[in-house]
C-alpha cells in the first residue's frame, strides 16, 4: 500500500500522539517549584520517556513493578541532567503528574481528524501500552471514548502483549479482520510506533513533533511534525 487513502484501518498511539504529554509534566514540575532554570524541560521530558521505554521491557519481564518503573524513570531522567531526586521526591512528582494527566486536552485537530477518517468508512482505533484503567482514564479525560467505540481501543495490559512486540499489531489486525497492508499506525516513538507496525505488515506515520532521530532503516509512509491540514497532506 502506497497511500493512506487506500487504508481501511487507522490506529493511533495515545500518549504524546493524541495529546501533548509535556503539558501535564510541566504542570507537575511547576507545582513543586523545582529549580529548572538551566534545564530544557522538553529534553528532560524526552529523557523520562526514554527511561520509560527502557524500563517497560524490564517490567514486562516481571523484574520491576509498575510503581517502581514510574519512580525510576523520573529519578533517572533528572539524574542525567545532574539533578538529584530521592525516591520519595520522584514518587511525589510522578503522583502529581498522574493527577495532571486527568486535566488533559487532545491536540486541537485530533477530534476532527478521527471524525473525518470515520466519515471515509475507515476503522479508527487506539493501540497503547499501559495498565487498562490508567490509560482508559486518559482516554475519557480526552473524551475520545465518545467517538471511538470500546471494541476499537486496545491496551497492552488487557491484551498481554506490548509494543514494541510486533505481535500486538498482528493481534489487533486479526480483531478488526482487515488485511495488514490496509492498516496504518500513527505514533510518536520510533521503536514502538514505527518499527513494529512496519514489521507486522502495516504502514506507519511517524508523528515526530519532538524532533527525534530515526533509529533504524525502517521507512514510515510519512513523517509529520504536527496535525495541521493532516487530511490534505495524506499521501
Amino acid at each position: 500500500m502506497h497511500s493512506l487513502r487506500e487504508t481501511e484501518a487507522v490506529f493511533f498511539d495515545l500518549d504524546d500522539t493524541l495529546y501533548d504529554q509535556l503539558a501535564p509534566f510541566q504542570r507537575a514540575l511547576d507545582h513543586f517549584r523545582i529549580d529548572l532554570a538551566n534545564t530544557n524541560v522538553e529534553e528532560l521530558f524526552k529523557k523520562v520517556r526514554y527511561f520509560s521505554d527502557v524500563l517497560w521491557k524490564v517490567h514486562t519481564r516481571g523484574e520491576i513493578s509498575l510503581e517502581l518503573l514510574r519512580i525510576e524513570r523520573v529519578r533517572c531522567a533528572f539524574n542525567d541532567f545532574g539533578l538529584s531526586l530521592s525516591n520519595q521526591q520522584a514518587s511525589e512528582v510522578q503522583e502529581r503528574y498522574e493527577f495532571e494527566q486527568q486535566q488533559i486536552n487532545p491536540f486541537p485537530e485530533v477530534i476532527s481528524i478521527i471524525k473525518d477518517l470515520q466519515s471515509r468508512k475507515s476503522t479508527v482505533g487506539i493501540l497503547t501500552n499501559g495498565p487498562v484503567q490508567h490509560q482508559m482514564n486518559k482516554i475519557k479525560a480526552l473524551q475520545i471514548d465518545q467517538i471511538i467505540p470500546p471494541e476499537r481501543i486496545f491496551i497492552s495490559d488487557g491484551i498481554g502483549i506490548a509494543k514494541p512486540d510486533k505481535r500486538v499489531f498482528e493481534y489487533v489486525q486479526r480483531q478488526v479482520n482487515i488485511e495488514s497492508n490496509k492498516c496504518c499506525y500513527i505514533g510518536d516513538t520510533w521503536e514502538n510506533d514505527v518499527v513494529p507496525p512496519i514489521e507486522a505488515g502495516w504502514t506507519s506515520i511517524w508523528f515526530n513533533h519532538r524532533k527525534r532521530e530515526p533509529q533504524s532503516n525502517h521507512i514510515p509512509l510519512k513523517t509529520i511534525m504536527n496535525y495541521d491540514n493532516f487530511m490534505l497532506k495524506l499521501p
